[in-house]
């Protein structure tokens, strides 16, 4: 599998076909248990922010495939970790990320994932469906 240094390399300008093989090539390794949850969810984030400079929302299904991911790998109490999905899912456009961060409460999460989600979701609003709103 791929490193995390890998895609810290890649290019900041890539073509959509390009990055929808590196989405899969890397949601293929982690569902296979060949890619860690650290290094997963950091080689997400660095192909979702080259994803959202191509100004083109990303395949449904592969969005998906990465909403499914980052709902398993899901702990309320890192907040890293939620700071990185909150990350993904503003580049991604992940509206199912959002609902799942709706329903976080303080019974589900430490008080400080609880005040960076709360955050979040008051600057994205009622959506995230659509990353590039407000800039075309």
């Amino acid at each position: 599998m791929k490193s995390f240094e890998y895609y810290t390399s890649l290019p900041d300008s890539m073509t959509n076909k390009e990055l929808e093989v590196e989405f899969t090539e890397l949601l293929d390794g982690f569902e296979l248990q060949a890619v860690k949850r650290g290094d997963f969810i950091k080689s997400i984030l660095e192909l979702s922010d080259r994803q959202w400079h191509t100004y083109n929302v990303l395949d449904g299904g592969i969005r998906e495939r990465i909403e499914y991911c980052l709902i398993s790998v899901w702990d309320g109490y890192d907040q890293a970790l939620v700071e990185d999905i909150i990350g993904i899912m503003v580049r991604l456009g992940l509206e199912k990320i959002r609902g799942f961060l709706c329903s976080c409460s303080l019974m589900d999460v430490s008080p400080e994932v609880f005040n960076e989600i709360s955050l979040a979701l008051s600057e994205v609003g009622d959506s995230v469906k659509d990353p590039y709103r407000g800039m075309r």
